[in-house]
């Protein structure tokens, strides 16, 4: 009975109007990978406010972390899923799962945030990729994984389905915050946004060893 008392007071903050207002929204994306940011006025001040008793809330409900990171000045929340092997940026049984060679697509368009550092606006588009393919530290690996073979041209068809896969998981990371999409049918015009770090600290391993890694991958 009093373990039922003392839950019913941490889930008093339920039933504040502001939580009431914006509870489903918030829960839904934060339940779908989202990262949560200022850009994002009225969930992110909602978990400004309630942190605490949000972080009970989901440790309870869910076994799952909420966390709370800056980054480049940059604030943002997100829950911390359960990793059950490589390839996977958060719990499989209710996410897309990268595989293995589009994570490579994610590497890349960290090392793009990286070269952009000390730059107030990190965006990029197609042809930032396609120069990292063709002329980057590591654009032989990238060659034989996107194309099979290092050759000085490619056709247009074997382009297309490149930039098919990098739309896929840029789309994928639009979703969960990590990246601001331009709304395009055709071009690929998109912000890398500081929650990148959260992708960066799950495959750590793989990026400090990706000249490893790249040679482990087979070939699209």
């Amino acid at each position: 009975m009093e373990s039922n008392s003392t839950e019913q007071q941490e889930f008093s903050f339920l039933s504040n109007i502001q939580v009431q207002q914006h509870f489903a929204e918030l829960n839904i994306e934060l339940l779908r990978g989202k990262h949560i940011t200022p850009s994002f006025p009225s969930l992110f001040a909602l978990l400004d406010e309630f942190e605490n008793e949000f972080a009970y809330y989901y440790d309870t409900l869910y076994g799952l972390k909420l966390e709370r990171r800056t980054h480049d000045n940059v604030a943002y929340f997100y829950l911390e899923f359960p990793i059950s092997g490589k390839g996977r940026l958060s719990n499989p049984l209710l996410y897309l799962e990268i595989e293995a060679r589009q994570t490579i697509v994610a590497f890349m368009l960290a090392n793009l945030y990286f070269s952009n550092l000390f730059s107030y606006d990190k965006k990029f588009q197609w042809d930032d990729i396609k120069f990292e393919i063709e002329q980057g530290e590591h654009r032989e690996a990238y060659q034989r994984l996107f194309f099979t073979d290092v050759r000085p041209d490619y056709t247009d068809k074997e382009w297309e389905m490149v930039k098919k896969n990098f739309g896929t998981v840029i789309n994928f990371f639009h979703r969960i915050g990590l990246i601001e999409k331009v709304d395009s049918e055709e071009a690929i015009h998109f912000t890398i946004l500081p929650t990148i770090y959260h992708f960066i600290e799950i495959y750590k391993n793989e990026i400090e060893n990706i000249d490893v890694f790249l040679k482990e991958i087979k070939p699209l």
